[in-house]
């Protein structure tokens, strides 16, 4: 009997099925959550040169020893939630980030709660979000302030800038920074809020973050995304009149949900991004919509641009 020869087959094998039944999406196996646990593949060798080759018991020490540790990362594989890689790795411990200062950012930056005042003249805002190395949530909606932003780490620094657009409109922009030169991104979580009365442009210039915000509640006129290695996953409410989501990614997971009957039109220019969509379209040479969407009177327009990417249309 060929120990070696055998115990390779069985992990090649598991491999293949786990990857097989992932692709027909029978199953969903985090291959990220196992890498944690690759010493145990030392431990397999170990094993295998312990044992005596010429000896039956041994035979079956190393095969049996193989099955359990696969079977035992099947179970993590199956059991762990799966995130994006992203996500993972602004999860580590280790992940070190260098800061960059810019000389001519005057930017005043604090471990506090950062608020825009709430003023009865502001009908509209634009928020420019300049992020990297953090998680992004909600905080909650406020209607006591215009916009609210703080981070859970003390070791990452928010800073706000407010400017007038006009008498009924403000430009808000949102910066992060690392306090420390080298920064550990654990438990580095910015949360926003934004006040549900007032009419949004926003936009996303963002590297290396994971942001999960369920925008719903907001009337968003424009969505501007312009993302490096980066994780979204949006929801929004019903469109206004018109509104228009650009989408310039790098190598990033983006995952947009919109309402179930929102009408919407995607066009894209690029080959490499993957773009999968939920509910009935039209398609034509460049662009595809709803089947809906020249006839109503609220509708999403989406231009996605960029480099790989996937990005995912979904309708809740």
């Amino acid at each position: 009997m060929n120990t070696r020869r055998i115990t390779t087959g069985i992990t090649i094998l598991f491999i293949g099925v786990v990857l097989l039944l992932s692709q027909l999406n029978t199953i969903s196996f985090n291959w990220v959550g196992i890498f944690r646990y690759w010493p145990l593949f030392i431990v397999l060798a170990g094993i295998r040169m312990l044992v005596p080759k010429d000896q039956q018991i041994g035979q079956f020490v190393a095969i049996g020893s193989t099955v359990v540790i696969l079977g035992f990362l099947t179970y993590i594989g199956l059991s762990t939630p799966k995130e994006p890689l992203l996500t993972e790795l602004l999860k580590s411990k280790t992940l070190g980030v260098r800061n960059t200062d810019d000389p001519n950012d005057k930017t005043n930056y604090s471990t506090e709660k950062l608020t825009v005042p709430l003023n009865d003249k502001i009908h509209s805002a634009t928020l420019n979000l300049d992020l990297g190395a953090t998680s992004l949530r909600n905080d909650s909606s406020t209607t006591s302030e215009i916009f609210t932003a703080f981070n859970s780490s003390k070791e990452y620094l928010l800073g706000v800038t407010v400017h007038d657009d006009s008498a009924d409109k403000l430009d808000i922009n949102l910066k992060g920074k690392f306090k420390n030169k080298d920064f550990n991104s654990k438990n580095n979580n910015t949360y926003i809020a934004l006040n549900p009365n007032i009419l949004w442009s926003l936009n996303f210039d963002v590297g290396a973050i994971d942001a999960n915000l369920d925008l719903s509640p907001y009337k968003i006129e424009t969505l501007d995304i312009d993302a490096g290695a980066t994780s979204l996953k949006l929801k929004l409410g019903q469109p206004q009149t018109l509104t228009k989501i650009s989408m310039d990614a790098g190598a990033s997971s983006i995952e947009i949900s919109i309402p179930k009957n929102a009408a919407c039109r995607i066009t894209s220019d690029n080959a490499l991004s993957s773009t999968d969509y939920e509910g009935d379209f039209l398609k034509s040479e460049g662009e595809v919509k709803s089947t809906n969407y020249d006839t109503a009177a609220q509708k999403f327009d989406f231009d996605i641009n960029g480099g790989i990417a996937s990005i995912k249309i979904r309708r809740y």
